[in-house]
């Protein structure tokens, strides 16, 4: 396998540093159910003389294997348009239930894996860190924040970060809409980049949005 970056196949700069898509587990299904979710969003940057969120479109599906511990796969759309594969999996366990004012606490973690087809089987894979505390109210409004995190140890170590706030409302037995704040590439030089990125807080990262909506096969988080 040769490693070409950690922001390899298609959109260098900060898009990829941590965080594609919304959180891959924001709280637990419970045993045998399933969700379906589609996002799109990313850093706002300038992309056709307009500053707006870039496109970067991702599909997930979530399983709860229990009331605690579930498995995701992603697809991300926009790399397979431009002729890369890029796809990332792995799993989330939630240890603290919410109780009142204190919030449900999980973690999920898999990898992230970058394939360019016709490049010779230039390839690259990194492992990656979510941590997420939330709130439900009412069965209707989940809110939460937390951080992702991607790593790479070839080459030469590299961490990277991307606090997040997010809301998901339910909007029917099914369906759900949540919108996430995200600083991308936290602590990073915002430029120079080939991207113009527009919001970046203290010179560093980039701050964007991403809108979801999930489908729900067995029920909602309750």
């Amino acid at each position: 396998m040769r490693t070409f970056g950690l922001l390899a196949a298609g959109l260098a700069g900060l898009l990829l540093a941590a965080g594609c898509g919304t959180v891959s587990a924001v709280r637990p299904l419970r045993r045998e159910q399933s969700a379906v979710a589609l996002s799109v969003g990313g850093p706002v940057a300038k992309v056709s003389g307009m500053d707006i969120p870039l496109p970067y479109a991702v599909l997930r599906y979530r399983y709860g294997v229990n009331d605690r511990f579930g498995l995701y796969a992603g697809g991300h759309l926009l790399q397979a348009a431009l002729g890369n594969v890029v796809f990332d999996g792995g799993f989330s366990y939630h240890f603290v239930e919410q109780a009142g004012l204190v919030p449900a606490v999980g973690a999920s973690g898999g990898v992230v894996a970058f394939l360019k087809p016709g490049s010779g089987g230039e390839s690259a894979v990194f492992p990656q860190v979510d941590l997420t505390a939330s709130w439900l109210a009412g069965g209707r409004s989940l809110t939460y924040l937390g951080m992702q995190s991607m790593y790479q140890f070839d080459d030469r170590p590299y961490f990277a970060f991307a606090p997040f706030v997010g809301e998901e409302v339910r909007l029917g037995e099914r369906f759900s809409l949540c919108v996430e704040a995200k600083w991308y590439g936290a602590g990073e030089p915002t430029r120079p980049r080939t991207i113009d990125y527009r919001l970046p807080l203290g010179g560093t990262g980039a701050v964007g949005f991403v809108l979801g909506a999930n489908y729900h096969i067995g029920g909602w988080y309750e």
